[in-house]
């Protein structure tokens, strides 16, 4: 059989979830055929096994070019099954193919503030978004996703058979641990970080719910006034606005905004904060949970979605809309001893596997 899988998000948020799939099928399958698609900036990056092939596409998602040019540049190497890891299917393409769907936030999130652009604009690009995403539903011989939750609401938003959708959760890397004492005394000053702190690490889009989080930590700074926030993530639109938002505010000299972290850096980020706080009202798996167990750091986030779910017994959960709600569960984490649930949230690192999750897949492959 004859495999194509888009891998032009490999450097992306996404493309966690596509070199962890990747890299565990070339351990676990020989025998059928591979055709990876790349963007040439990551083409000559990576080398795989002699039944993979690497094919430059060098096309950006959700353009134009995606839609008119890419499914010929899929066409030419007569692939038996395409797998699209995300939902920006390139829809005139017409063979079988496979999609993961990681969320439905594109439905769910409608706010103008969620776009760089202006509203209206922002609006025609979300239709376009929701027409890919329903073809992709409609047309793909099978959904992949990554928790019960997506699944639920796939299943609920687009009536179609839960056989149809297939859950093969994200995972976190063996790169995440307790960093040493030493790691952290050394890496802190390089993104001008204080101990106490909590730590958040993602994008500011709206539906992250980060202003929520400051707000909250306004409240938190009365108790323990000791703590800084440390927001890592690359300051792209979102953190800019924030930033000039939050300016006056009292608690702004209380703020780091890291800017981008390189990845070696997050586990020992990770291990040296008090708390790691995702205040998102809307995640369809939420990996930095698991990220943070890993390092023996307590968590505290959402009790909506997909969070209570990844996170089990091993959180501790406040309702995101109540900023007071979440300074009172930041506050309770804070007074409990840092290995509080430390076995309980190892046991869910232990509960997530890429190489399980992939065998799901490379199955689905073989039965379609």
């Amino acid at each position: 059989m004859r495999i194509g899988i888009d891998c032009r998000m490999w450097n992306t948020t996404t493309g966690r979830y596509v070199r962890e799939i990747v890299n565990q099928i070339v351990k676990l399958d020989s025998e059928n055929e591979y055709v990876l698609f790349f963007l040439d900036k990551d083409f000559d990056n990576v080398h795989f096994p002699k039944n993979f092939k690497k094919v430059r596409a060098d096309i950006t998602w959700h353009s134009f070019a995606e839609q008119l040019v890419l499914p010929f540049i899929f066409l030419r190497e007569k692939l038996d099954l395409l797998h699209i890891p995300h939902f920006n299917l390139p829809i005139l393409y017409p063979k079988k193919f496979v999609v993961t769907i990681h969320d439905l936030t594109i439905l769910r999130v409608n706010t103008g503030r969620a776009s760089t652009r202006n509203y209206l604009f922002y609006q025609v690009k979300r239709l376009g978004f929701k027409l890919a995403l329903f073809v992709a539903v409609w047309r793909s011989k099978k959904i992949l996703t990554v928790t019960n939750f997506v699944k639920d609401d796939i299943v609920k938003t687009f009536k179609v058979s839960a056989d149809k959708v297939l859950v093969a959760p994200n995972a976190v890397s063996g790169d995440f641990s307790r960093a040493t004492e030493e790691q952290i005394e050394h890496t802190l000053p390089k993104y001008n970080i204080k101990r106490p702190y909590l730590f958040y690490v993602g994008n500011a889009h709206p539906h992250k719910n980060v202003e929520g989080m400051l707000t909250a930590f306004e409240i938190v700074l009365e108790m323990h006034p000791e703590l800084q926030l440390v927001l890592g993530g690359k300051k792209h639109f979102f953190y800019e606005r924030l930033e000039e938002e939050w300016k006056d505010s009292k608690v702004f000299s209380k703020l780091d905004f890291t800017d981008f972290i390189d990845d070696s850096d997050l586990p020992i980020l990770y291990s040296g904060s008090e708390l790691f706080v995702n205040p998102s009202k809307y995640e369809g798996f939420g990996l930095q949970l698991l990220e943070a167990f890993s390092c023996g750091t307590k968590v505290v986030c959402s009790n909506t979605t997909s969070l209570p779910e990844v996170g089990g017994n091993a959180a501790y959960y406040f309702d995101p809309r109540d900023t007071k709600d979440m300074a009172a569960t930041i506050i309770e984490a804070l007074d409990e001893p840092r290995d509080a649930k430390d076995s309980l949230g190892h046991a869910r690192v232990k509960a997530y596997s890429w190489e399980t999750s992939a065998q799901k897949i490379l199955d689905l492959y073989n039965t379609i």
